[in-house]
């Protein structure tokens, strides 16, 4: 009898958490979240109707794999025509990624249109730890790069207090914590669905006017 009910209440256990995992799902997808972009890198359109946030971690081997494959279209797609407000919300839970969040953002701030060259060259070496020297090498290879305040910037870890709100943020808006992940006007939506859902967007935006 003791074992008969062992099992049972296993079933139960694991029924309730199936069940919480399966309505926490739905209520990711169909909830539109608040999510905070004061600490954001906007490019695009700052007054577009549709926004997408993208959490990453510049060193994250998979934000690296979006940002080759698949941010190039969007980029050329959606950002450069101003067709919506792009939002990146760096993240640091990768060894070595304050560094390297520190020196984009120094890139951001000094030469705002170095900055997809930056995260590129960075995306597409094979190196498993960044120095402040690899970095500065980096920022040489930029336009217009002013390379005394870079070296600040980085010496100084201007942006770690950022970050870390960063990392805040990203807790209470994601119940299962993993980058990239990316949100449409609050709603997250997957990768690969990213074109799909901004032009759905767009069309009913057309429509409604």
């Amino acid at each position: 009898m003791r074992r008969i009910i062992d099992k049972l209440l296993v079933i139960v256990t694991l029924s309730v958490v199936i069940m919480f995992m399966t309505i926490s799902f739905f209520v990711n997808k169909l909830v539109p979240k608040d999510v905070d972009t004061e600490n954001g890198l906007i490019f695009g359109n700052p007054k577009a109707k549709v926004t997408l946030v993208i959490f990453e971690d510049f060193k994250c081997k998979y934000c690296k794999q979006y940002f080759i494959k698949d941010f190039p279209s969007i980029k050329k797609s959606y950002i450069d025509t101003d067709k919506i407000k792009y939002v990146i919300m760096p993240l640091t839970f990768i060894s070595g990624s304050k560094l390297v969040s520190n020196a984009a953002i120094a890139i951001y701030e000094l030469k705002k249109d170095q900055f997809f060259k930056f995260i590129k060259i960075v995306s597409e070496k094979n190196v498993k730890v960044f120095t402040s020297d690899d970095l500065i090498e980096i920022a040489k290879s930029l336009d217009g790069i002013n390379l005394e305040l870079f070296k600040e910037f980085l010496d100084q870890k201007v942006f770690n207090g950022y970050l870390e709100e960063n990392m805040s943020i990203a807790k209470k808006v994601m119940p299962t914590f993993e980058v990239p992940t990316a949100y449409i006007n609050g709603y997250r939506v997957e990768i690969d669905d990213i074109p799909n859902e901004i032009d759905e967007r767009l069309n009913l935006k057309e429509m409604k006017r």
